[in-house]
């Protein structure tokens, strides 16, 4: 078919389809999605919850029980499995959706032409939407970076090539046009379609949507590359082998324990379903779990920072990042110019603010000044207003009238400029509107506009290179009114544009001209011919300057031992200069060009990596061997693109860093991160994040492995050294105290905020073990204070001959003292009377409820039945917690005096 005629087949137009028509469509085809992504298998992932070992050893725990008669254990470990997978359950599928909502937030877009509501009226409008709306019939605009959203059917071509080796096995690219081929043509041969998944390399091009989803030729295909993660992460893997060897050692415990009872003379029944619960409580079985709660909790605060984690492996690896290698457009920098400073005559009329906002002010050797203080500066100005194809867009918000220049960024910043020194564009386009142009020529470098002017006068504004405005001008406006051009005056204003240009801006030189309109077409072919009678102005100079935010963020980086390296391919006088107003590169601040990195060898650029911080004109192929060598220097790098060929550098990276907003389609999927706002500081809150996930991973681990090595230490210290007495605990005592405080606070803590220091530590080595001597230290410390504390309750109690009394005593004792853990475990080096509670509301929700079911446990009777306890009076109640929070006291005292220590340190070292 012609693309005529394809369009006829499926109802639309170069104008697009209504949003009724898609709104229609979309129920009929469905998303644009390929099923085999799949979603969260909700009673798959319900029935794994029975295959974790935990619910593994309760199962043989209510077996045993249920064989020796006990038929209460038995109902209760049954309710206990059905909690711990409905438990599980939950919070798995919430870190599930949670990641799948991400990669929704990350999914591509693309370009789309539809017709406007009735309501909005007529015609037809670009919008860019989400792939995953796109219907047959739908009109996309393709450029090159992006990827083809869907089968679709060219109806307009410029120089288009695609990339479509997944489909064809072809390596090299495909030239693509209209023409109309043969029926039978193989998908080799479909030069006139560009195919769903195929990278356009090349050109830019108009075309209708044929086939969506599973209807696509990718649809077919029955391998797909997931974007789910390919690897496991370093810290999953850490955990995996703590959690083995945490099993192994609850098995050998429970053999122990078993050993010892059975020794002791233990009904068989009594003591092996004592064991298996000595075993529960002894397994980590949380910590996966934990672990993708934490990630998942850790990407969701990034994307609440501008941060969206397309790959999990990514939130801790940040955490380790030494090195941020970023580009300087649009991430350091505003990606907006920005005039700094206007020259006429003898004045030198500096502007502040940045970017299109018209927040900023005229001053003159500081002190405020406006257009109206000087003839040539007003005139200049609207001089740049009306030598200027950027448009402006009106509108209004909450009453108030607003306004936003569209175009070409030069031209933007020269309006704005001029909005800067109170004229409005608007009026001054309106009042003199244009009669004709020169448009710019790179030949000659500059552009003219001739404006209808007062008495009908005509006027030609001129601006360019200031060596060629220069060279077209024969007078000069100054103060004292237009005066003659003398070679002083002209050497004086290059003179003016070469010290403007050494400070990194872009410096364009004014002009004008007024004439009668009689005299407008030969006026043109004078200016024209490069033989012009001008009147010269003064200078503009402009930059794309520094975000305000980035220099703070640069400095934390320094504070937090990350390096920061600026690759650019803009001038190096630019990037020296953005480099030295944002504080990084050496202190000569010399930036290495592409071409000095060219005639380097590996080991030559190894060396200078570690020295040099600022390269300039340097192309995707240096910065992916910039990126080789840091990571041959032992850094963990995070690496920022934009471009298609920006894509081998960011997988070479560490951390893949894609802009959201200028980055293309390829540079997004090779990503692990894509900014939303293309923002230098959206990468250093990321790393922020990454450091607190690791952190919060090692709170959650050092609370387990505490709680569980002081419940193995209890339970073998009770047999081993007290014989004579029964039990400490019944099975089902273990079992609840397990499933309560384990199931509040490894949760809970795993959403701990960021403690005020993290951002001053020195980035953590990648290598680096998730349990340290100081935890191990803790964990031995705090496990023999919990199991001697929960002993010395028992065996008091016990010399007056209450077994019930003594064994509830023990029962909640150890409950508290996992309570006190819980709270210490908030922060490995603050105090937990520093720790606020806004920081973490959900931690003191956990808290509060645990103890509602501590308390419970022993009042009322449905609970006495199932675990065995009595009521207890106020005063047990008050010994249980002084002789629990001693684990809070020994803890705090440790912080204390590390503190005490590590401040007497570094005020000796010479530190603050």
């Amino acid at each position: 078919m012609s693309a005529d005629e394809v369009m006829q087949e499926l109802r639309t137009s170069p104008a697009g389809l209504k949003m009724s028509e898609v709104r229609s469509r979309q129920e009929i085809f469905g998303p644009n999605e390929l099923l085999d992504k799949g979603g969260v298998d909700g009673v798959k992932l319900f029935l794994q919850q029975f295959r974790n070992p935990l619910n593994m050893v309760l199962a043989a725990a209510a077996i045993v029980s249920f064989v020796a008669d006990h038929a209460i254990d038995t109902v209760v470990i049954i309710m206990l499995i059905a909690f711990n997978a409905i438990m599980g359950f939950v919070q798995e599928y919430k870190a599930e959706k949670a990641i799948e909502s991400l990669r929704s937030m990350s999914s591509p877009e693309v370009d789309v032409v539809r017709i406007c509501s009735e309501e909005d009226g007529e015609g037809c409008y670009r919008n860019r939407v989400k792939a995953i709306d796109l219907v047959p019939g739908d009109i996309i605009l393709l450029e090159s970076g992006d990827r083809c959203p869907a089968d679709c059917r060219l109806i307009e071509a410029s120089a288009l090539e695609s990339d479509e080796s997944f489909l064809t096995g072809e390596s090299t690219t495909v030239s693509k046009g209209l023409e109309v081929l043969n029926a039978s043509a193989s998908v080799e041969e479909m030069r006139n379609m560009v195919f769903f998944g195929a990278i356009i390399t090349k050109g830019r091009g108009m075309a209708v949507v044929v086939a969506t989803g599973m209807e696509t030729e990718m649809g077919r295909i029955t391998e797909l590359i997931r974007e789910a993660d390919e690897h496991e992460a370093p810290i999953e893997k850490r955990i995996k082998d703590l959690s083995l060897k945490m099993g192994l050692i609850a098995v050998i415990a429970s053999i122990l324990i078993f050993s010892l009872g059975y020794l002791h003379g233990l009904e068989f029944y009594e003591i092996l379903s004592f064991s298996l619960a000595a075993a529960v409580s002894a397994i980590p079985e949380g910590l996966l779990v934990v672990l993708t709660i934490i990630l998942s909790v850790g990407a969701f605060r990034m994307s609440n920072r501008n941060a969206l984690i397309r790959k999990l492996n990514a939130v801790e690896t940040l955490g380790s990042v030494t090195v941020i290698c970023s580009d300087k457009t649009g991430t350091l920098t505003t990606n907006q110019m920005t005039v700094r400073g206007i020259h006429v005559h003898d004045l030198h009329i500096e502007i502040s603010g940045a970017g299109y906002g018209l927040e900023g002010d005229f001053s003159i050797d500081g002190s405020p000044a406006s257009a109206s203080i000087d003839d040539s500066l007003h005139t200049l100005l609207q001089a740049v207003i009306l030598c200027n194809d950027a448009k402006i867009r009106e509108y209004e918000i909450s009453g108030q009238k607003r306004w936003e220049p569209t175009g070409d960024p030069t031209e933007m910043a020269l309006l704005v400029a001029a909005a800067k020194g109170k004229l409005d564009p608007v009026r001054v386009q309106i009042d003199s509107p244009r009669l004709d142009e020169l448009p710019f020529d790179s030949s000659v470098r500059y552009m003219v506009t001739f404006n209808k002017h007062a008495g009908g006068m005509i006027r030609a504004y001129a601006k360019g290179s200031p060596e060629s405005i220069i060279e077209l001008s024969r007078t000069m406006m100054s103060k004292d009114g237009i005066l003659p051009f003398t070679d002083n005056s002209r050497n004086r204003f290059s003179q003016q544009a070469m010290s403007m240009a050494s400070d990194a801006l872009r410096v364009l030189g004014v002009a004008f001209d007024e004439f009668p309109e009689e005299e407008l077409n030969a006026r043109k072919e004078q200016i024209a011919s490069g033989s012009g009678n001008l009147t010269f102005l003064g200078l503009t100079g402009m930059i794309d300057p520094p975000r305000p935010e980035a220099k703070e963020s640069v400095r934390l980086c320094h504070q937090a031992g990350i390096k920061v390296i600026m690759s650019t391919g803009d001038h190096r006088s630019t990037a020296e200069a953005i480099a030295k107003e944002l504080g990084i590169g050496t202190e000569s601040g010399k930036a290495y060009t592409g071409a000095e990195l060219e005639g380097l060898s590996d080991d030559e650029l190894d060396i200078l990596v570690q020295q040099s911080s600022v390269f300039s004109r340097v192309s995707p192929e240096h910065k992916n061997r910039i990126v080789m060598a840091l990571k041959r220097n032992g850094h963990v790098v995070a690496m920022t693109g934009d471009g298609v060929n920006d894509a081998p550098a960011l997988k070479a990276a560490d951390v893949g860093i894609a802009m959201g907003i200028n980055g293309t389609d390829v540079t997004k999927e090779v990503a692990d991160m894509v900014l939303t706002d293309d923002n230098f500081t959206s990468i250093v809150n990321a790393v922020e994040e990454g450091r607190v996930v690791f952190e919060n991973v090692r709170k959650v681990v050092q609370y387990l492995i505490t709680s569980n090595v002081s419940e193995i230490i209890l339970l073998m210290s009770a047999l081993l050294f007290f014989p004579q007495y029964p039990l400490i605990l019944l099975p089902i005592m273990i079992l609840w105290t397990n499933l309560v405080t384990d199931g509040f606070f490894d949760k809970t803590l795993a959403l701990e905020g960021k403690e005020g220091n993290i951002m001053e530590r020195s980035p953590r080595d990648p290598d680096e073990r998730i349990t340290d001597g100081m935890m191990y230290r803790n964990i031995l410390i705090l496990g023999v204070l919990m199991a001697v504390g929960t002993l010395y309750i028992f065996t008091q109690e016990m010399t007056n001959g209450d077994l019930e009394h003594a064994r509830t005593l023990a029962f909640v004792t150890l409950g508290m003292f996992q309570v006190w853990n819980a709270i210490n475990c908030r922060s490995r080096t603050v105090s937990a009377f520093r720790m606020g509670i806004q920081s973490n509301r959900y931690f003191f929700i956990a808290l509060l409820g645990c103890l509602i079911l501590i308390y419970l446990s022993t009042e009322l009777a449905i609970f006495q039945v199932g675990l065995g306890t009595v009521s207890l009076g106020m005063e047990q109640w008050a010994v249980v917690t002084l002789v629990s929070s001693s684990a809070l006291w020994v803890e705090e005292g440790r912080k204390f005096i590390e503190s005490h220590w590590r401040r007497r340190i570094m005020g000796a070292s010479g530190k603050s």
